[in-house]
């Protein structure tokens, strides 16, 4: 460790993954100056040249994991084909959108090919995910390869020999792990910036595509994976999500099996989840009747035993058994910016035309005081773990990295203290739990965020994703259809009282040219354990989709 040289660590890592491309997946600077900042690059892939017809069939937009799958299933297509398309598309994505921080061809290819040779020997499948290639967020481990929490110095350690569960449930299935994806430094960020490099937004690169979950949500976007694994312990799946247009639900934690490196290893304030990110609501259904179909609860001490079950008739709240949603406008803290109003009203417009569904409001409770309570509980320590990570491979904080450790409710706590801190957090939870009942709603339909996906290095508003975090609840987020338009969305111009500082700041730097192109999705939430009826819920609303 005396020889750690900063930047050369981080330069020798980045080095290291770039000459893992092969040359034939390779971009030419004349190509990629092509797309200068705040390019739309989603058609690059076709664009380059580099890709055949079927290559890009495979990998179409259009495709998701289920459709995928029945095509391998069908002999349509093989698992080696479809490896090799997925794996060149990722590869064309890294160059422009910096998204990936690992690419292991060959073992994927090793490994379609056994997956092709037993179906064609047997005549049977391994099991559901035959052959589906799915990338990895780098934190989680996987067999021969190193995972880093967004620290140079974690690049030092070997790679780990064995699979994290979760991975090892995937790759059991039949699964083709063939990259991982880039994640900020410390894991927390709603943004992607570490030493591996700044992960872009495919629709506009301009705008960041989420965090911590960022390098997943580029490459789905992109088109470069069919399923993506990250984690959320603050919105890291939904920002990622929301920010580039795709799907995701974000589970109660202890209902699916983690492992993998943690923030800060060995706090439990608030825990982090694992989840899928992926192109429809049917691949969230898939991924979850996988990991939860082999009850992984029996391996994981600390999960709770739920199987997954969506019902086909579900039972609701409202009369005669229609869904009641509840619309939370805003959380009481910061008004959404003009695009995100623009796609929950159009949206709800649409719903209230359904006569399956009730819509009635809701109000939010104590979001302010929630959301400064979960980034206290974030960091016990006052953020010393993580600067000690930092100091270790030479590298100083990042702005975000920064900002979040410094938030005045962070601090290092006392044992007493963080006791005491523990009973505001479980009391706060018994009183959201009161006024969520009180309001009588099956779901609570709301924003993903403050606005569209945030310009490089600006997001510094969490309240929309990490409340939830906080009480623990189930949320989804799903594309709408719509994407920001500054002819719709003009900047708010009549005077009106701000509801807190972060409200002004988000007010104040809205600029309708900034987010054009960027997609805009919402998210959809219930009680603790009730994954399924959020999904049996987006049925529903889905029906309303594309807007």
């Amino acid at each position: 460790m005396e020889n750690i040289v900063w930047p050369q660590i981080a330069l020798d890592a980045r080095a290291e993954r770039d000459a893992k491309i092969p040359e034939p997946f390779r971009l030419t600077p004349a190509f990629i100056a092509r797309y200068p900042p705040g390019a739309d690059v989603r058609g690059a892939a076709a664009e380059s040249g580099l890709m055949t017809p079927e290559e890009l069939d495979i990998t179409s937009l259009d495709q998701d994991a289920v459709s995928i799958l029945a095509r391998i299933k069908s002999k349509e297509v093989t698992a080696v084909q479809v490896v090799l398309a997925f794996a060149k598309r990722a590869a064309i994505a890294h160059q422009l959108l910096c998204c990936l921080t690992d690419f292991f061809l060959e073992d994927a290819l090793t490994r379609a090919k056994e997956l092709d040779d037993f179906y064609e020997k047997t005549g049977k499948l391994v099991g559901p995910l035959h052959g589906l290639p799915i990338s990895i967020k780098d934190h989680m481990l996987l067999a021969g390869h190193k995972s880093t929490c967004g620290f140079c110095v974690d690049t030092l350690q070997p790679p780990v020999t064995r699979n994290g569960f979760l991975p090892q449930i995937l790759y059991d299935a039949g699964a083709v792990f063939y990259v991982k994806t880039n994640l900020p430094q410390l894991i927390m960020h709603l943004e992607t910036y570490s030493f591996w490099g700044q992960a872009l937004n495919p629709c506009n690169t301009n705008l960041t595509p989420g965090g911590s979950s960022g390098g997943c949500s580029s490459l789905v976007a992109f088109g470069g994976s069919p399923l993506s694994v990250g984690s959320d312990i603050g919105g890291s799946l939904r920002s990622p999500a929301a920010a580039c247009g795709i799907w995701t639900l974000k589970p109660t934690t202890l209902r699916v099996p983690k492992g993998g490196l943690s923030p800060q290893p060995g706090t439990d304030s608030i825990l982090s989840t694992f989840g899928p990110l992926s192109r429809s609501l049917r691949d969230i259904d898939l991924w979850f009747s996988v990991v939860l179909g082999c009850k992984p609860w029996l391996k994981e001490n600390s999960l709770v035993a739920i199987p997954w079950v969506v019902p086909t008739t579900p039972s609701w709240t409202a009369s005669n058994g229609r869904l009641r949603i509840g619309i939370m406008w805003h959380d009481d803290v910061v008004l959404p910016q003009p695009p995100i109003r623009r796609a929950l009203k159009t949206l709800v417009d649409a719903l209230r035309k359904n006569p399956a569904l009730e819509i009635v409001e809701y109000k939010p409770f104590k979001h302010l005081e929630a959301v400064a309570l979960a980034h206290e509980l974030y960091f016990v320590d006052g953020g010393e773990y993580a600067r000690g990570k930092a100091a270790a491979g030479g590298e100083t904080f990042l702005p975000l990295t920064e900002w979040v450790t410094t938030l005045p409710s962070v601090k290092n706590h006392t044992v007493p203290e963080l006791w005491a801190m523990n009973i505001r957090r479980d009391t706060l939870r018994a009183e959201y739990l009161e006024h969520y009942n009180a309001q009588g709603v099956d779901v609570v339909l709301c924003p993903a965020g403050a606005g569209p996906a945030p310009a490089l290095g600006t997001c510094r508003y969490w309240g929309y994703t990490n409340i939830w975090n906080f009480v623990d609840y189930p949320a989804a987020v799903f594309p709408t259809g719509l994407y920001s338009d500054p002819a719709l969305d003009m900047k708010d111009i009549a005077p009106r009282t701000y509801m807190s500082e972060a409200d002004r700041s988000n007010s104040d730097s809205y600029d309708p040219a900034i987010f054009a192109g960027a997609p805009l999705c919402l998210q959809l939430v219930s009680r603790r354990f009730a994954e399924e009826m959020v999904v049996n819920a987006l049925q529903e609303v889905s029906k309303a989709l594309p807007l």
